[in-house]
């Protein structure tokens, strides 16, 4: 081809497309709202439908043992098998399992009756009780609850039979009556109440909440004991846990008026660099003895942690404690005498710095019983001989001899999912193997892939700097890049060179486990925050108003909202999130930059505390405390009740 008929030909083509880019270009940043960036795609706006995100395709399932129980006869024990929607029932004299059923609706807290003719079962993914009967396994009831029953407790009052039903998703209480099946009282807990323990009278009953909350970004994050009156349902006290989270199981010890709780003493406004001097988790058992003084005791030594401290129960004598430790595939075997000896000795000084005094657990640990992976609950034989030991991520229940304390058999329920690179992935989510010293592991922060509700120190060039608020992973797959200033592409780098340089001080996470990290993470769904009944059902006429006020593109008296301020712009469905950089304002005295990643809403409802740095406690605070110029949205128009309608919208998300 001559060159002036190819120049002629290629040179309004080249033009075309150079116009066409530009075109694109003006239009993404038109429609983005913020035409000060230097790039911005398709994608952003235009993103994946929902539906072809990892988390929402089928994915393999389990016989992953959640809650136990065991018979008054020591015969048999019951295991939840909530990946599978069944109860198991095992024989103990083989160790066997003879019976399955389904139960829909995620079984995962287990009780029976007195005698053992019932069992109650705390469906969480579907906020309901069900009542089986052991002779024949069969549903003879069931009522709906709170969101997410995680536990339940049997007891008999003056008043009836009572159930004890902590909801962890809407943070309240359950009390329910057998006969008839009815719900009595539904009370206020602390912030995700998880594990319940009847008083040995059946007078009180006590909620172990799992998450912390503060008061202010730099004050002292505490979690809940709520006591109760179950025959009543009444509140009859409040205990605070300083420092202490991720509290998820609690016992009675009614030999002793004791109760003990599995507690996590976190030093989260600690610089993050110092894991390597042990500064920043320690776990530990909270000792509640009565007399309104909590005295927290550490399970870990000098150079060797146990971290992850779920299940907690009590000999019937009153004569141990066993806690298993998620993090280390490990129950710690406590001597109460000798804790209640040093307990007696010990002044106001050595009782309040025992958490942090590694040379101490070897005065009342008497033992440490290895465990398959991720183990969580436990449960002994009425007469104290036996220990039950749920391997949650091995799809089995681990059997102890508790006076040799020698493993004496298990029972099989699956094959443990050693082909499914989700299940992997779960396994190195949950150990804490690759961080300095085995102090704590992802799931130490991000309990289920949630938040902890704790604001952190990870800056290093100063002290007290750039404090970040925890993230939710639930629901992060396609809402990448990651981080709160956008600098992680993939979760591989999120977890890999910035896990081990900032949190681990180790070594990487190997490439092939760091890959199943980021599988079993792109796989976890957003966390449900309405009741299970109302899951595609059409919005209330309070979240249709607070919907249209999330869309609105003119304030009420019909003056324009400039696109960059209107929620949907930044916030855009169906990930609620552009996934760029912006300024709302927010900068604060510490920070050195005031511009961060937009995050995801769907499942916002569960993610408090809000705002990069945790500063906001509420929804509500957002735009009530911590927006008052109009930069984050333009909010300055809405009334006390129109701010309300869109709290409740964003809970639907």
């Amino acid at each position: 081809m001559k060159l002036k008929p190819f120049i002629l030909v290629t040179t309004p083509l080249i033009l075309a497309g150079v116009g066409a880019a530009t075109g694109v270009s003006v239009h993404e940043r038109r429609m983005s709202g913020l035409p000060q960036l230097g790039y911005v795609s398709c994608i952003h706006c235009h993103q994946r439908g929902l539906d072809t995100l990892p988390w929402a395709k089928p994915r393999p399932h389990h016989d992953a043992p959640g809650g136990i129980a065991v018979s008054p006869d020591g015969k048999t024990l019951f295991i939840a098998l909530d990946d599978r929607d069944e109860v198991a029932e095992a024989d103990l004299a083989s160790f066997t399992v003879s019976r399955r059923t389904k139960v829909p609706g995620g079984p995962f807290g287990l009780a029976l009756d007195a005698v053992g003719k019932r069992l109650f079962v705390a469906c969480r993914n579907h906020d309901r009780v069900a009542v089986l009967d052991t002779l024949d396994l069969k549903e003879q009831a069931s009522i709906d609850v709170g969101i997410r029953p995680t536990d339940i407790a049997y007891c008999k009052t003056a008043e009836g039979e009572r159930l004890i039903v902590p909801n962890s998703g809407s943070d309240d209480i359950s009390v329910l009556s057998v006969s008839p099946l009815l719900e009595l009282t539904r009370s206020a807990a602390g912030r995700e109440p998880y594990a319940v323990a009847v008083s040995g009278d059946g007078r009180r009953v006590c909620i172990a909440n799992r998450m912390a909350v503060h008061d202010q970004i730099l004050s002292q994050p505490y979690s809940e004991v709520t006591v109760i009156d179950p025959a009543s349902g009444h509140i009859l006290a409040r205990e605070a846990l300083q420092s202490a989270h991720l509290a998820e199981g609690i016992t009675d010890v009614p030999t002793r008026g004791w109760t003990l709780n599995s507690v996590v003493r976190v030093s989260n406004l600690v610089p993050i660099t110092q894991v390597k001097d042990g500064w920043v988790m320690s776990s530990g058992v909270a000792i509640a003895r009565g007399n309104g003084e909590v005295t927290q005791v550490p399970l870990d030594e000098a150079n060797a942690y146990f971290p992850d401290p779920s299940g907690v129960v009590a000999s019937p004598d009153g004569k141990r404690a066993y806690v298993a430790s998620a993090g280390s595939d490990v129950v710690t075997v406590i001597d109460l005498d000798k804790l209640a000896a040093w307990l007696a000795q010990a002044d106001e000084a050595e009782r309040g710095g025992a958490m942090v005094n590694m040379a101490l657990s070897y005065r009342y640990v008497v033992a440490r019983i290895p465990t398959g992976c991720d183990p969580q609950h436990l449960a002994l034989s009425p007469d104290g001989s036996r220990l039950f030991v749920a391997e949650r991520l091995e799809d089995r229940v681990l059997v102890v001899d508790t006076a040799s304390l020698k493993p004496v058999g298990r029972i099989v329920l699956g094959d443990g999912g050693l082909d499914d690179p989700i299940r992997l992935g779960e396994r190195v989510f949950t150990r804490a193997r690759y961080t300095f010293q085995g102090q704590f592991s992802c799931r130490s922060c991000h309990p289920d892939g949630h938040v902890d509700g704790l604001s952190y120190d990870f800056d290093g060039a100063g002290v007290g700097d750039n404090l970040l608020a925890n993230r939710s992973l639930c629901g992060v797959a396609g809402t990448e890049p990651f981080k709160w200033n956008g600098k992680n592409p993939t979760l591989q780098y999120q977890d890999g060179p910035r896990f081990a340089r900032v949190l681990m001080r180790t070594d990487e996470i190997p490439q092939p486990q760091l890959d199943q990290l980021a599988t079993y993470i792109k796989h976890l769904p957003p966390t449900r925050t309405i009741p299970w009944s109302r899951v595609g059902q059409p919005l209330t006429p309070a979240e249709e108003r607070g919907r249209k006020l999330f869309f609105a593109t003119k304030r009420t008296d019909g003056t324009p909202i400039p696109r960059a301020l209107q929620c949907q712009t930044c916030h855009r469905p169906p990930l609620y999130t552009d996934r760029l950089l912006t300024s709302v304002g927010t900068k604060g005295s510490q920070d050195t930059s005031g511009v961060f990643d937009t995050p995801h809403l769907i499942g916002v409802g569960a993610m408090a505390p809000y705002l990069h740095d945790g500063r906001a406690k509420t929804l509500e605070e957002i735009w009530t405390i911590y927006q008052t110029d109009d930069k984050h949205g333009v909010s300055s128009y809405w009334s006390k009740l129109q701010l309300n309608d869109l709290v409740e919208y964003l809970k639907t998300l």
